[in-house]
């Protein structure tokens, strides 16, 4: 089975798209904002492409307007931004960022000009505090991190973008993501703390937990979705990957660009992946349902299971012409609403599951250009971004 792209923009009009023996049919575009959003459908069919102008009844609408966004009123007095963390504690070209579910009081920051990362517990409060992990070894196990996943059992995995030699035994493309305790007193960001690592997929600048030790990695040097089962974690600082599984989807469909994060979120409620791409100025949702299994992956570094996967559908979520986009890096969903950065205005835009715009925040006038990348909610819906060309974490939060 051939995996389908169907291309669409998902707002007012709802263009699926299907790649069928290599054919790419057109579709068109829409308008972006949910308020604007026309009420009247029409349903029509070209060539098996169903088109229609009515979004489904059964997504759940947000209200228009985020609170931390400013409640529509794209104005940065209608929030409050301050800093939480800079190079003083740490930052060195942070890419991505996340809240531990088991304590969310910490915050951990990827760095990836320093092979570290930084925790900083009690953002924002009289009680914060920051400490920066890069032990032995971090050089090759947490080298150039772009991106961080926790999952619900106290692991969080890594993703490293590099396509050069970390260390002595091994080759240039060996790089793979990394399994690592969520717990301080056991985590120190080198060699002796990780609990696994597996390998094929140099480059990675995205990562997303699904289940287990289950997590979905942007595989930047084969630009395609790999899958990486840990299983079992290996004894801290061991060698033993053989019982993990690797799947590689939509090899060659994606995009990579060197130094912006793509970064990825699994949607547990309906099992596909959002992902946004930087170098082609979109956000796509990858449904792996229906894909088989391909040929075995070569080389085979770990001993384990690695198949490519035929099949599965990648559609354009959010088109980010008509969205207002230019370099869509960040991406966090909570609840029915996705948050997106764009790395190249420094802009944070909230959608909802239509892929219709709720609300924006520009924050060019405290972040230079090209800069903000990872984004991060709490629980109170206060949002946290990544500024890497200024080694600093941005808190947005109501103003009243």
């Amino acid at each position: 089975m051939a995996l389908q792209r169907s291309p669409f923009a998902t707002a007012a009009v709802i263009a699926a798209l299907s790649l069928a023996c290599g054919a790419q049919v057109p579709g068109g575009a829409a308008p972006t904002d949910a308020a604007t959003a026309a009420d009247a459908a029409t349903n029509g069919t070209d060539a098996g492409v169903n088109v229609t102008d009515a979004p489904p009844t059964d997504v759940p609408m947000p209200p228009r307007g985020i609170a931390a966004l400013g409640n529509g009123r794209h104005s940065l007095a209608a929030v409050r931004v301050r800093e939480i963390a800079t190079d003083a504690d740490g930052l060195d070209r942070p890419r991505d960022l996340a809240f531990n579910p088991l304590a969310p009081e910490q915050l951990w920051v990827t760095n990836f000009g320093s092979n570290s990362i930084t925790v900083v517990l009690n953002p924002g409060t009289p009680e914060r505090s920051a400490e920066t992990y890069g032990g032995a070894g971090s050089e090759h196990f947490l080298v150039h991190p772009s991106g961080l996943a926790f999952g619900d059992n106290g692991y969080l995995a890594t993703a490293q973008e590099t396509d050069q030699i970390t260390q002595r035994t091994t080759p240039a493309n060996f790089m793979g993501p990394t399994l690592w305790d969520g717990d301080l007193a056991r985590f120190n960001g080198g060699h002796a703390s990780h609990l696994d690592m597996l390998h094929n997929s140099p480059n990675s600048n995205g990562i997303a937990w699904e289940t287990g030790n289950v997590y979905w990695v942007v595989d930047g040097a084969h630009r395609a979705l790999a899958r990486y089962d840990f299983n079992q974690p290996h004894e801290r600082g061991g060698e033993d990957h053989s019982d993990a599984t690797l799947h590689r989807y939509a090899e060659g469909m994606l995009e990579y660009m060197p130094g912006v994060s793509a970064h990825i979120e699994y949607d547990h409620a309906n099992r596909v992946v959002y992902l946004t791409q930087p170098a082609t100025n979109r956000v796509v949702m990858f449904n792996p349902e229906g894909a088989a299994m391909g040929t075995r992956i070569t080389p085979n570094y770990d001993g384990s299971r690695q198949n490519r996967m035929n099949g599965g559908t990648i559609e354009t979520f959010i088109d980010g012409a008509t969205a207002e986009l230019q370099r869509p890096s960040g991406l966090a969903l909570v609840g029915d609403v996705f948050y997106v950065t764009d790395n190249a205005t420094s802009r944070v835009t909230a959608f909802n599951r239509m892929g219709q715009r709720v609300d924006w925040l520009d924050l060019g006038a405290m972040v230079p250009t090209n800069s903000v990348q990872g984004v991060a909610v709490d629980s109170r819906g206060w949002i946290y971004v990544a500024d890497a060309a200024g080694d600093r974490v941005f808190e947005i939060a109501p103003a009243d």
